[in-house]
């Protein structure tokens, strides 16, 4: 997979198009039957500068999820624009959600933010926002967790407004 995101980066980086899977080489047929839910993280010098993933599995498969998330990552406006001399300074993880779990106020206080994602959604579905685990090396309490969901919710986040998830995923990186 980190191979198919790898092309898929380079591809759009020289010809402005979004490939399509019939244009990668997918050595892994079987992914062309797999549904997952993926989240794609580049990082450039060591710093996340973009960053793309749904909530439920979007594409028919695999290859097409990834074709999706990636070019969405390179779209992320809050970051700069990747060019085609960064590709040897670039770093891809790819997060495949395993297991979300709906937690309750007890639980929700002893997630690690080291170990554990947290996707919150506001109960009138206004907001939604997800932490990935080991974020930062700040980020090691509960309360760590609220200074930074509220920063990214531009409100004070409470648990009891929002539904809140325990993402658990398998990881993949080429560093």
């Amino acid at each position: 997979m980190l191979d198919i995101v790898s092309q898929i980066i380079k591809y759009y980086l020289e010809t402005s198009k979004i490939p399509t899977k019939n244009e990668l080489v997918i050595k892994d047929k079987s992914l062309l039957e797999k549904k997952w839910t993926i989240f794609i993280t580049i990082y450039k010098s060591w710093n996340i500068v973009w960053n793309s993933w749904n909530i439920v599995e979007i594409e028919n498969d695999l290859v097409n999820e990834l074709i999706k998330n990636t070019i969405f990552a390179l779209w992320d406006k809050r970051f700069e624009r990747l060019t085609i001399n960064d590709l040897d300074k670039i770093k891809i993880r790819i997060d495949i959600l395993k297991n979300r779990i709906l937690l309750n106020d007890k639980k929700i206080q002893d997630l690690n933010p080291v170990k554990s994602w947290i996707l919150v959604i506001k109960k009138d579905y206004n907001k939604l926002s997800v932490i990935l685990p080991n974020i930062s090396s700040t980020m090691t309490s509960w309360d760590d967790f609220v200074e930074v969901l509220s920063n990214k919710l531009e409100e004070e986040f409470k648990a009891e407004n929002y539904i809140v998830y325990e993402i658990q995923t398998e990881v993949l990186t080429n560093y």
